[in-house]
């Protein structure tokens, strides 16, 4: 059996979005996934490592130190209950400890894990821009604001310093109204979900 483990955030994606978007996003896949190779979706993990995001007020943050052996204690479950385990990791935040985790995991198991990095697939030019947004949409998302175009902050900044700094809205990049539509995001998510499955199924030959 395999199973399928979304991974995601509960972090600020501007005043238009919930926090849930990460998540939501890595469980569409799973479930568009699961659809294709006959596979358990299980139930996400919701909380991670968000620091550059905590000065926001709808941000939930664990440390990475915390979240890391917790991460470890359920791949170990689901690897022992399910044979293979690909997560789908929503939320580039976490990409780092859950990638070593999974290299360490199969070098004492063997290659029972895989990790995939949603936002590898799918280029994307902001967090909770045009982009994002659409993607969003794209799944079914409901939005919790209006959509205002505004551009802030530099995405190269992404990852190097708290969002706060460079950041007022929480958007990084542009939005931009009249470049979001449900069928953008579509042919982004389309395009991707095919890598994906690519990368999958080499997976399970292994």
């Amino acid at each position: 059996m395999v199973c399928i483990l979304p991974i995601g955030s509960y972090e600020q994606h501007g005043p238009h979005l919930p926090p849930t978007v990460d998540t939501e996003i890595a469980q569409y896949i799973a479930l568009k996934l699961a659809e294709k190779i006959t596979a358990q979706v299980l139930p996400p993990i919701w909380y991670t490592c968000s620091d550059e995001h905590r000065a926001f007020p709808n941000t939930i943050s664990v440390r990475c130190r915390s979240l890391i052996p917790y991460l470890e204690d359920v791949l170990r479950s689901a690897v022992e209950k399910c044979g293979k385990v690909v997560a789908v990791v929503g939320h580039g935040g976490v990409w780092e400890a859950v990638s070593l985790l999974v290299q360490q995991l199969n070098y004492e198991l063997g290659p029972r894990v895989l990790a995939i990095k949603v936002w590898s697939y799918i280029f994307v030019r902001d967090h909770a821009g045009s982009d994002e947004t659409s993607i969003y949409l794209a799944i079914g998302g409901k939005l919790t604001g209006d959509l205002v175009d505004i551009c802030e902050g530099d995405i190269s900044l992404f990852g190097k310093m708290s969002v706060d700094k460079f950041s007022k809205s929480g958007i990084v990049g542009c939005l931009k109204s009249g470049e979001v539509s449900a069928e953008r995001g579509r042919r982004m998510l389309e395009d991707a979900l095919g890598r994906i499955l690519k990368k999958v199924e080499e997976f399970l030959k292994v």
